[in-house]
């Protein structure tokens, strides 16, 4: 566990002391205390799904538009286990430095198109070509027609390409 994570806990150990010592030192209204006791219990819960994007764990918020593709990690749906199948993608955003910003790790549920896709672009990584990825929306007008059918707007996929990243143009001289 790193210092920062028992610096974490150490932090609400205090906190919930200091709650307690509150409590037991004070003549408020019961009311009053139990409501500071149900904010800082929910505060405790809601840190720690945030903690998860602290901790480097994939992320599984939609990918950037344009993104340079670092690495990839596939597992097939298994039904021994009763697994499902995820992908899991490092990327780089191009809106950052062109694809040189610190990459974030995301987590894709498992389609065989994109397995074929992710994994020819790996092929071409190791050779040595840089991959950049885009996500492009299939039907834009899907997304507004399920929007008024009271749909779910997850259900309208979008597709990735990956293609070799450009050669970036150096300044003459």
């Amino acid at each position: 566990m790193s210092s920062e994570i028992f610096l974490i806990i150490i932090c609400y150990v205090i906190l919930a002391f200091l709650l307690v010592l509150f409590n037991l030192r004070t003549n408020f209204h019961w009311s009053i205390k139990s409501t500071m006791i149900i904010l800082t219990t929910l505060f405790y819960v809601l840190t720690y799904d945030s903690f998860k994007n602290l901790l480097g764990w994939p992320s599984s918020d939609s990918l950037p538009d344009r993104f340079r593709l670092i690495a990839a990690q596939i597992y097939e749906p298994n039904a021994l286990i009763n697994s499902e199948g995820f992908i899991y993608i490092w990327i780089a955003d191009m809106d950052d430095l062109a694809g040189l910003s610190t990459p974030r790790s995301y987590s894709l549920k498992y389609n065989k198109e994109v397995h074929e896709k992710i994994s020819k672009a790996q092929v071409n990584i190791k050779n040595g070509i840089p991959q950049m990825g885009e996500q492009v929306d299939e039907n834009k007008k899907n997304i507004i027609s399920s929007v008024l059918k009271k749909e779910k707007a997850s259900s309208v996929s979008s597709k990735l390409n990956f293609f070799d990243m450009p050669n970036q143009l150096l300044p003459e001289k």
